[in-house]
């Protein structure tokens, strides 16, 4: 087997456990594919979460070789060289491009201020990906990736949900502004610490409403599953589910952040697994449903 795709799985494996499991229930060819573009995604993520000064020139090279059609040489660094996915299309070219855009983002502080700016970073990060997958599971259909795209935005939401501590101590506050009554990074980092109430609360608040919008966009994203033939459509199904689960587990235990961030166990997943099964057994959806435009309406220009 190729050693790059083996590396991939490992890196999967490891960092992606949701991911992981979820590929269980993929053909082998797009686990090796889906492997590849978690392992792609992974190594941008990390070079931009290292805390070194020279990230931001980094991506940003990287970002310029992609523009220049550069793909050969496009990651090479610290001897962690990966090759750009071949089944990358003119779609998954403009979507990596705002992916490093969201990245490079990342490099200052950051402090969200509205709705609008944190659909916008998540579909950056995390909505690009989803037209991604649309490649690399081969499902070209355009009206598909609408749908890909909010599941991408709901997962990010999700994350942005559980990892507001850790996200708080490299300085970055993804809930708006708004919402929060302008907390600090630093405020949020020493709530934590002193269990200052009104702190605690503000944030578990914004995580509240945050899993709230999330929800419409994991609705919207299952909604595009008929775009997926069956070999494909249970694992993004449960993949779907499984991310799903931590906002559950959230709301269970009234969005207490600051006691460490939720992860969903293995019995976990098996449980979320066999009842998403059953259910898509149940409900095999063949009607094509029409896209809520209203979803995009803050990034229809990145489209």
């Amino acid at each position: 087997m190729n050693n790059q795709i083996d590396d991939a799985k490992l890196i999967l494996k490891k960092n992606g456990r949701s991911f992981f499991w979820a590929s269980k229930f993929l053909p082998s060819l797009y686990v090796d594919r889906a492997s590849e573009l978690y392992k792609f995604c992974r190594i941008l993520d990390d070079i931009a979460d290292n805390g070194k000064k020279s990230s931001i020139d980094l991506l940003n090279r990287y970002r310029n070789n992609l523009l220049k059609n550069n793909i050969k040489d496009l990651i090479k660094e610290d001897n962690k060289s990966f090759s750009y996915p071949e089944y990358f299309n003119a779609h998954s070219k403009k979507a990596t491009l705002s992916l490093l855009d969201g990245l490079i983002s990342d490099q200052n502080i950051v402090l969200l201020e509205k709705e609008k700016d944190l659909i916008r970073y998540s579909y950056q990060v995390a909505g690009t990906v989803g037209v991604m997958m649309c490649d690399a599971l081969e499902c070209h259909n355009e009206k598909a990736k609408l749908f890909a795209v909010d599941l991408g935005i709901a997962m990010q939401l999700t994350n942005i949900a559980r990892d507001v501590l850790e996200d708080a101590k490299m300085g970055r506050r993804y809930l708006p502004s708004s919402w929060v009554n302008g907390v600090s990074p630093k405020e949020i980092v020493m709530a934590s610490k002193s269990k200052n109430k009104k702190v605690i609360n503000e944030i578990s608040l914004g995580i509240e409403k945050l899993i709230l919008i999330a929800e419409r966009y994991y609705i919207s994203g299952s909604s595009g599953f008929v775009y997926l033939p069956i070999k494909t459509r249970f694992a993004i199904s449960i993949a779907s589910s499984v991310y799903r689960e931590i906002g559950e587990q959230l709301k269970r235990k009234n969005f207490n952040w600051y006691e460490g961030r939720q992860i969903t166990t293995s019995a976990t997943k098996f449980k979320v697994s066999i009842k998403k099964i059953i259910l898509e057994l149940l409900s095999i959806q063949k009607i094509e449903t029409k896209h809520k435009s209203e979803l995009h309406r803050f990034i229809k220009d990145m489209l």
